[in-house]
């Protein structure tokens, strides 16, 4: 007979404790005036994790802001960003990023950064003209000027807010601008404000972004606009600010006779990168070109021609708003 022993050997695993997450937080990036994008990273330690900022002008954190996506549960440092804004220029801020899971919560260290200066843009307008004014929503006050049989604004548009008090978003990451199908707002290189806001085309077509009783321009009021200056050939120099305060030189016969002052705010392209600032001015139609463009006016330093072409609707360029 033939017994089978069986024997049981001791588990040496005890059961696994949950861990609470780690968080690092990593050095600021994209500082303007009043905006900036805090990063950090996470470990959440195989549990759903939840990740926020928290910052202020001290260590007490008052305000959060959730990155997108704002959650993690792998096993690895996962990288996280949020965009803050309405910050106050010239000023210090603390900040951390900080993971909660079912195993507790975990806080990066402190970081800080300093918002940049407010940048003052002094635009030479026409002494001989006599100009009015409007404000936005935003109580941004802006100068106007009559040409011909319209009323246009001597300045290009800088308000971050539609019409109807909405915010329009602030986006600042190149390949998340670059997938955008909706409205959108920036800065030239993040910060060059005295040249105004620059726009993707679905902010001008929601119809919502110059001030109440204005509007973004069509393609045939452009039109309208440069045939009464004699033509687009020799137009561009009847519009542009004068001197090379801002337009680079040779600034090609300015004269900035019908008062409009164009400024060289360059464009911000359909792939998210800023160029051509100090060279050339671009604004936008709301006039739409295709499904995927739409048509704008640009101007060049170096000539006299105010030239008409279509770009990508994701593209950026700067606003003129015209009197209903």
């Amino acid at each position: 007979m033939a017994i089978i022993l069986i024997t049981c050997k001791k588990d040496d695993k005890e059961p696994t404790t949950p861990l609470t997450p780690v968080a690092q937080t990593n050095s600021a990036t994209s500082l303007g005036r009043n905006w900036a994008v805090l990063k950090g990273q996470v470990n959440g330690k195989k549990l759903l994790t939840t990740v926020i900022f928290q910052y202020d002008t001290s260590t007490t954190y008052t305000y959060i802001i959730s990155p997108t996506p704002d959650t993690t549960s792998g096993n690895s440092n996962v990288s996280f960003a949020a965009t803050v804004t309405n910050l106050t220029p010239n000023t210090k801020y603390h900040f951390r990023i900080n993971a909660v899971n079912s195993a507790g919560t975990g806080n990066g260290t402190d970081a800080s950064f300093t918002t940049t200066d407010t940048t003052k843009v002094v635009i030479n307008f026409n002494p001989d003209l006599l100009y009015d004014s409007i404000y936005d929503s935003q109580e941004n006050k802006y100068r106007t000027i009559q040409i011909g049989t319209q009323i246009w604004m001597a300045e290009n548009l800088k308000s971050t807010r539609f019409n109807d008090g909405t915010d329009i978003p602030f986006v600042l990451e190149a390949s998340l601008w670059a997938s955008l199908t909706t409205p959108a707002y920036c800065w030239f290189n993040y910060d060059s404000v005295g040249y105004g806001a620059i726009y993707n085309w679905y902010t001008v077509n929601t119809g919502k972004l110059c001030p109440q009783g204005w509007h973004v321009p069509t393609d045939e009021e452009w039109t309208v606009l440069t045939d009464y200056l004699g033509g687009k050939s020799i137009a561009a120099g009847k519009l542009k600010e004068t001197g090379i305060s801002h337009w680079l030189s040779p600034n090609g016969e300015a004269t900035n006779e019908s008062g409009f002052t164009a400024l060289p705010a360059g464009y911000r392209s359909y792939a998210g990168v800023f160029n051509s600032i100090k060279y050339y001015g671009f604004w936008w139609t709301s006039t739409e070109w295709s499904s995927i463009g739409a048509w704008y006016r640009d101007i060049y330093h170096g000539y006299n021609y105010v030239d008409r072409s279509n770009s990508n609707k994701n593209s950026g360029a700067t606003i003129r708003c015209l009197k209903d």
